[in-house]
């Protein structure tokens, strides 16, 4: 395959991910709608595909992923079987826990599903990438975590420790402007959670969000520098939250106005008109 078919592939490969993240996402939310799945409401990360499309695709197999209770996006990029995904949320056996947590594992595939408490995910992902430096491995460990969630000690330790030891970790914001219903405004006085990193003594990289090959980019160089040993890196992936904290929220706290403007910057809307434009997808290609 030559470079540019390549190319090609590569980003057609990004758009039917984030398609299908968001396909499987609408039918959880559904099926929790419709009291098919009980349990806690479905946190869904509408809008915020392309974080773990892009992020993903930058990452080779053996590294690790450590998720959010948004966890879905990045188990579909990392190449999760979305039936095997459903099949737990609905509880069965034939899920990746045997329908035991929502939060999905494999570690086969590097993805390690965290549980509901904040931040928790970002130390163990420190964790491993101490683990993995003690090994002379040269893999790499991503920890995805919120806005919200940046303003926890488990980020801040973490990160410092990450400086210290010099850790093969990417400490990945997924940055969608709102901790629930407080804007990130509010709650986050730099112009950019990435500016923090210069206080551990690591680099810090903002980059759109909504790009799926801007962030493949930054998470690609981000990891070559990992695993040549110079350590960690902060990045604040800005995004935005297209759906509610939960499924059922109806975000009466965001303006009409707001909401518009928030889905005019949908990710997959962006990325599938540039392909258009670029000659690498029909209409009915995308049909």
């Amino acid at each position: 395959m030559n470079e540019t078919n390549a190319d090609a592939t590569m980003k057609l490969g990004l758009l039917r991910t984030m398609f299908l993240i968001r396909k499987l996402e609408i039918a959880w939310g559904d099926a929790y709608l419709h009291e098919e799945i009980g349990g806690i409401p479905p946190s869904l990360s509408t809008g915020q595909e392309a974080v773990s499309a892009g992020a993903c695709a930058a990452l080779e197999h053996g590294d690790y992923v450590f998720t959010t209770h948004r966890g879905q996006a990045p188990q579909v990029a990392r190449g999760l079987d979305p039936k095997r995904i459903m099949a737990e949320l609905y509880c069965r056996r034939s899920g990746y826990n045997k329908g035991k947590s929502y939060h999905v594992t494999d570690v086969e595939r590097g993805v390690i599903g965290m549980g509901g408490i904040v931040a928790a995910q970002v130390p163990v992902a420190g964790g491993m990438a101490l683990a993995q430096k003690l090994k002379g491995s040269d893999r790499v460990s991503l920890a995805f975590f919120g806005d919200g969630a940046s303003n926890e000690g488990a980020v801040h330790e973490t990160a410092n420790l990450a400086a210290m030891w010099t850790l093969p970790l990417i400490l990945l914001c997924e940055n969608n402007g709102y901790c629930i219903t407080l804007p990130v405004a509010a709650a986050v006085k730099t112009g950019s959670i990435a500016d923090r990193a210069a206080g551990y003594g690591l680099p810090g990289v903002m980059v759109d969000g909504n790009d799926p090959l801007a962030v493949r980019d930054v998470v690609a160089a981000a990891a070559a520098r990992a695993r040549a040993g110079g350590g960690a890196t902060l990045i604040d992936a800005k995004t935005v939250r297209l759906g509610g904290h939960l499924c059922h929220d109806s975000q009466g706290y965001r303006s009409r106005e707001e909401l518009a403007a928030a889905w005019e910057q949908c990710p997959i809307k962006r990325f599938r008109e540039r392909l258009l434009a670029e000659g690498l997808l029909t209409a009915q290609d995308y049909a």
